[in-house]
């Protein structure tokens, strides 16, 4: 079951394409190897936009009687306001140390504007778009998946995927900040990234595993069709 999770295959296509061209780019030096860092964090933004197509897209289909204007305005607030925080912790950090970049941490516009002209930066977030839209009307809008869910469950679904990610990336601006490895972490952090790619992607792919999480996390109080309706809805 394990072994399904890393193979590649047409599920994980995309986060394998993604993890070997990322590597690549890191390695012949095409790229800064802070770029993967902040675009792994600017991707964030991007599942952000697409969430709300997905809102929509629910409302639209599925769940006509949704507040769809007072629920996307709330979602781009609470969610921008989120990330703003987190952006604030990530150029806290580098504002100092090995690998200075910013000044002020709290210049948040100012300090993106600089994250946006690192080397290869447009390449990168290029290939998050595009992989994103491909995911979005592949395996949502024709799979007609905005059937499955309301438009209040598709609004907070980023919230605990992007947790790990933002998580993940301001641990390893840390180690890059304060390290002449600067490239060794831009590769683990791309491993990193990628192996929670595919084991999400084996969850919404594999029932076996899917059936074996909601056995392990079913607590007796949440019913083990919404627990499982929980899991499969992060993993879009």
């Amino acid at each position: 079951m394990l072994r399904s999770v890393f193979i590649p295959n047409k599920n994980n296509a995309f986060a394998w394409a993604n993890v070997l061209f990322l590597v690549l780019l890191v390695v012949i030096g095409e790229i800064d190897a802070r770029t993967i860092l902040f675009a792994y964090f600017l991707e964030t933004i991007i599942i952000g936009v697409f969430n709300c197509f997905k809102m929509y897209a629910s409302y639209k289909h599925n769940d006509t009687t949704a507040k769809i204007w007072q629920l996307i305005p709330f979602f781009i607030f609470h969610y921008g306001f989120f990330i703003a925080v987190q952006s604030v912790f990530l150029f806290a950090i580098f504002s100092f140390g090995k690998h200075s970049l910013v000044k002020e941490p709290f210049s948040i516009i100012e300090n993106y504007n600089t994250v946006i002209h690192l080397d290869g930066m447009l390449i990168v977030i290029g290939l998050f778009t595009i992989t994103q839209f491909l995911k979005y009307l592949f395996d949502f809008s024709m799979m007609k998946k905005y059937n499955d869910y309301k438009v209040n469950e598709v609004m907070f679904k980023p919230y605990a995927r992007i947790f790990i990610q933002q998580f993940t990336v301001i641990l390893a601006g840390f180690f890059m900040a304060f390290s002449n490895a600067s490239v060794v972490a831009a590769i683990l952090l791309i491993i990193i990234r990628a192996l929670v790619d595919f084991f999400l992607v084996a969850i919404r792919e594999n029932s076996v595993l899917l059936d074996y999480i909601v056995e392990k996390s079913y607590d007796g109080k949440t019913s083990k069709e919404d627990l499982r309706k929980q899991l499969l809805l992060m993993t879009e």
